[in-house]
């Protein structure tokens, strides 16, 4: 290689880690990128399995409780860190659904005493609201950007007998607070350089401890699949 070409080429190094260096791409890489999102979908649960009293003598359990399709709504507000490929960020993010218990027979079992009995159920009223604190991975791409995620989540559900035909409220009426599972995965598509569209699927995992006059414990599990807009700033 030249004398000649040996200069331009340690010219042209020079000038790119100037570039890289500068204080204005040092300062647009040194702050935080925020995002705000709004979102709506459909919330698809499994049935509710694993029911079981909870601090009641004697013990009973239930047979899985099938429960309906259900739209969902939420928000979320988060930033990926300083650095030039931004690859990691942290979200926050609420949303509410009601998959509601459908009307269907239930069984009942009592193993201490050997009693067994299946029986028509009305259905009752559920509502599941989630806060949720999310690690995100993305590919930083300039108009589409790929990402999964996972984090805790903190569950309030609220479960209120409803009986069709006016005869009471035949499964109690209780709530839960507990911490389970959000993981997360989606894509986003800039429509400009602040304001884009994305779609995301969602699954939770949680155990619900209800109290009130219902005493029972079960696994709630629920896939949402969410569209929204994102803004960037």
């Amino acid at each position: 290689m030249t004398s000649g070409r040996l200069r331009f080429l340690g010219y042209g190094i020079g000038l790119l880690v100037f570039l890289v260096h500068s204080p204005a791409v040092s300062a647009a890489t040194e702050d935080p990128e925020l995002y705000v999102a709004v979102y709506g979908g459909v919330t698809i649960p499994q049935s509710l399995k694993e029911v079981q009293s909870s601090g009641v003598t004697p013990e009973f359990t239930f047979s899985n409780l099938d429960l309906a399709r259900s739209g969902v709504f939420g928000a979320k507000f988060g930033f990926f860190l300083p650095g030039r490929d931004r690859w990691l960020g942290v979200e926050t993010e609420f949303f509410y659904s009601n998959p509601h218990i459908k009307q269907q027979n239930v069984t009942t079992t009592v193993p201490s005493v050997g009693f067994s009995s299946t029986d028509p159920f009305p259905g009752a009223h559920v509502r599941v609201s989630t806060w949720a604190l999310n690690w995100i991975l993305r590919y930083p791409g300039e108009f589409f950007q790929p990402y999964i995620g996972v984090g805790p989540g903190l569950f309030w559900g609220r479960v209120s007998g409803n009986d069709p035909n006016g005869a009471g409220n035949n499964f109690g009426t209780a709530s839960a607070t507990n911490l389970g599972l959000n993981a997360l995965a989606g894509a986003r598509l800039f429509l400009t350089k602040r304001l884009g569209l994305f779609g995301e699927y969602k699954y939770n995992r949680v155990t619900f401890d209800f109290g009130g006059n219902l005493q029972v414990e079960a696994l709630y599990q629920a896939q949402h699949v969410v569209g929204g807009l994102v803004l960037q700033f």
